[in-house]
C-alpha cells in the first residue's frame, strides 16, 4: 500500500472514530443528565447510545474493515458476567462495544482525564483503574462488585495493557478476585486482527491492505463450580487458556502466549484442570 493510500485510510478512520465519539457525547450526556436515576438506575441509556455510535456506526461507516462475530448469544442470554478479553490495540474497545451488551467498563485512569470523554464515562458509571497505584485495587474491586450485585456485567482487559507483539500476555489474578467474591461466571472474549491494524504505540494504520477482517468470539462462560480450586489465580489461568486456544485455532499455531509464560492445551503449570478449554 502506497504512503498516500495509507495516509488517506488513516485520516478517514480517525475522522469516523472522532465523529462517533463526539456524537456519543452530544447525545449521551443530555440523556444521562435529563433522565432521572429512578428511571435508569443502571445508566443503560447513555451506555447504549455509546454502543450505537462506537459499536455500530463506527464499523458501519468504515468500508475497509469487517467484523466477524461468533457466540454473541452467550452475552445476551445470561449474566451478570465478568467479561474478559485479550488486548492488542485501542480498537479492541470499539470491538467489544460492537457486541452491544449492557456492561460497565473498567478503564485506565488516563481516559478519565480527557475532556468530554471523562464526563461521559463518569456519568455512564464506568470504573477508573489506576494501575500505577496499588492502593486503588480495593476501590476498583468494590466498584465492580457494586455493579455485579445490581445484575450489571463488568468488562475489562485482564492483561492490563496492550500486547506489544499480538501474543497473549499474563492475566492479572487480582482482576478475577471480584468474580470469586461475587460468585459470577467469567465470559472470555477472544479478539484477533486488531494488532496488525493499530498496534501499541502507533497512531497510523499499518495494515498491508486497506481491507481487513477482525474476528471476535464470545467463548463459553467459565463457571466457578467447574474449577477444581475456585480461586482467582486458577480462574485467570483457565480464562487465559480458553482465549489462547481460540487464538491458536485461528492462527494455526500454539505460539500465542507471551509474557514469559507458556501454556499447553489442557495443562497449566504441570497441573491438569477439570475445565475443558476446547469447549468454546
Amino acid at each position: 500500500m502506497s504512503g498516500l493510500t495509507r495516509f488517506l485510510v488513516t485520516a478517514y478512520i480517525w475522522y469516523v472514530v472522532l465523529k462517533c465519539a463526539f456524537a456519543s457525547f452530544v447525545f449521551g450526556m443530555p440523556a444521562a443528565i435529563l433522565i432521572p436515576r429512578w428511571l435508569d438506575p443502571e445508566r443503560q441509556i447513555p451506555h447504549r447510545i455509546g454502543t450505537f455510535f462506537w459499536g455500530w456506526m463506527v464499523w458501519a461507516l468504515n468500508p475497509f474493515w469487517r467484523l466477524e462475530i461468533e457466540g454473541i448469544e452467550r452475552l445476551r442470554e445470561g449474566g451478570p458476567y465478568l467479561i474478559c478479553s485479550n488486548h492488542q490495540s485501542m480498537l479492541d474497545v470499539l470491538v467489544l462495544m460492537s457486541l452491544r451488551g449492557d456492561f460497565k467498563w473498567v478503564s485506565g485512569v488516563r481516559f478519565f482525564k480527557v475532556p468530554m470523554l471523562a464526563a461521559y464515562m463518569r456519568i455512564t458509571g464506568y470504573i477508573a483503574a489506576d494501575l500505577k497505584n496499588p492502593f486503588s485495587a480495593r476501590g476498583i474491586l468494590d466498584a465492580c462488585g457494586d455493579w455485579l450485585r445490581k445484575n450489571v456485567s463488568v468488562g475489562m482487559f485482564p492483561e492490563g495493557t496492550r500486547s506489544l507483539d499480538g501474543r497473549l500476555g499474563v492475566f492479572k489474578a487480582g482482576a478475577f478476585r471480584v468474580a470469586v467474591q461475587e460468585k459470577v461466571p467469567v465470559l472470555p472474549v477472544a479478539i484477533e486482527g486488531t494488532h496488525s491494524l493499530l498496534p501499541k504505540g502507533a497512531w497510523t494504520y499499518l495494515g498491508d491492505s486497506p481491507f481487513a477482517v477482525v474476528r471476535v468470539r464470545v467463548c463459553k462462560p467459565v463457571l466457578l463450580e467447574e474449577l477444581s480450586q475456585p480461586t482467582s489465580s486458577e480462574l485467570s489461568t483457565v480464562v487465559r487458556r480458553r482465549i489462547g486456544d481460540t487464538l491458536a485455532e485461528w492462527r494455526g499455531t500454539e505460539d500465542v502466549y507471551g509474557g514469559g509464560t507458556s501454556l499447553r492445551r489442557g495443562r497449566v503449570s504441570g497441573q491438569t484442570s477439570r475445565v475443558n478449554s476446547n469447549r468454546v
